[in-house]
Parts: C-alpha cells; structure tokens; sequence
C-alpha cells in the first residue's frame, strides 16, 4: 500500500499517484512537519510561481499530529487565495467552466486542515471524474530506509527526477513550461482532459 501525505490543491505528481494507483491511504497520524504540499500550493502567475500558503494552528506545538491541525485567520486566507487563483487563470481556457466549484470551496467554513483538503480532493476527484475512495491510516506508517516515501519526497523543495508532458499554460510565452504545479494549473487548462494527462505521468520512474 502506498500513502501519500494530506494536501492543499495538491501537486500533479499527488494527483496522478491517487488515481494511477488507487490503493492509496492518506497519513493523517504523522507529527505534522512544516514547509510542505500539506498546507500549500503552487500556481503559476504573470511574473512567476506564487506559494499559497494556509496558516496553520498547532495546538501541541511541534508534536501536533496532522488530524489535529486548525487555522490561522481562515477567513482573510481564504479570501485572498482565491483572489490570487482568479488573478492567476481568469484567462485560461477553461476557468469560467470551474470557477464557481472552487470559489465554494475556499468560502466555506472548515475546522481543521485534514477536512479542508479532504473536501478539496473529493471536489476535484469528482470535476476529474475520477473514481477514487480517500481512506485514511490508523496509525503512522514508519519511514523505510531506502524506499520512496511519497509523504516526504513529494516536497516543494524535492526533485522527483520525472519527466512531466508539456501542456499548454497560461503564461508559457512568457515564462516556459513549468512542471507540478497544483492540480488547478492542470484543471484551468486541459479541462476534461486533465485526467489523460495524469495517466501519461510514468510514475516506475519514481518507483524505482
């Protein structure tokens, strides 16, 4: 069984993972760590990739496991988010088709991160029309030596040595093609076709 770790409008590579393999748990009982795709995400804007960052809220400080985490100002985050996604794709070609979903999701209420990305990942699985079940694991899941642990090399500040399909981006006259960017980059413009998209991704080159 692979586990990936919780994620904000996660990466492609997270995607493909969850609907090329689909024996997939999330791990919500590990020691939450920071800097990470757990509570950001990355778009691609005129002048460059811009880091969308939740503000979390450990209750037990650096010993708050995942399930636990809450919020920073949810509200004002929430707003600006959005703002900036709008900013970033109103001109791609399929935002006018998805923009209301994700407009709803960042105006509702939610009480920890773990719910916020799990009705996130749901929304999406279903624009996607991807058939996919999120389960959860009952305990952490201990790192072992040597093998691929998506729920740590999966990082904004990790190379995944993957080779990404090029697809047509808002701003690649302009900056180039730029891989793993959040889902929404992919959703905003391949549309229905994101999920060939996914299923292109050879993930063995991860796995070996």
């Amino acid at each position: 069984m692979n586990v990936l770790s919780t994620a904000y409008f996660p990466p492609i590579i997270w995607m493909a993972y969850l609907h090329q393999k689909k024996n997939i748990s999330i791990d919500a009982k590990e020691t939450y760590p920071k800097q990470t795709y757990r509570n950001r995400c990355q778009i691609a804007t005129a002048t460059g990739i811009m880091n969308l960052s939740v503000p979390v809220k450990k209750p037990n400080g650096n010993q708050t496991i995942t399930e636990n985490i809450g919020f920073e100002d949810q509200q004002k985050w929430q707003w600006q988010h959005w703002k900036s996604i709008k900013t970033a794709y109103d001109s791609s070609p399929f935002f006018l088709y998805y923009q209301d979903d994700i407009e709803e999701l960042l105006k509702k209420k939610y009480s920890s991160l773990i719910e916020l990305n799990e009705t996130i990942i749901k929304d999406l699985t279903s624009l996607m029309n991807l058939d996919i079940e999120i389960k959860y694991t009952h305990d952490f899941a201990p790192i072992e030596s040597g093998k691929v642990d998506l729920r740590f090399d999966i990082h904004p500040k990790k190379d995944l040595k993957i080779k990404f399909p090029k697809y047509y981006q808002t701003f690649d006259d302009k900056l180039g093609f730029i891989p793993n960017l959040s889902i929404l980059d992919l959703l905003f413009n391949l549309g229905p076709e994101s999920i060939l998209y996914l299923e292109s991704i050879n993930l063995d080159e991860i796995d070996k």
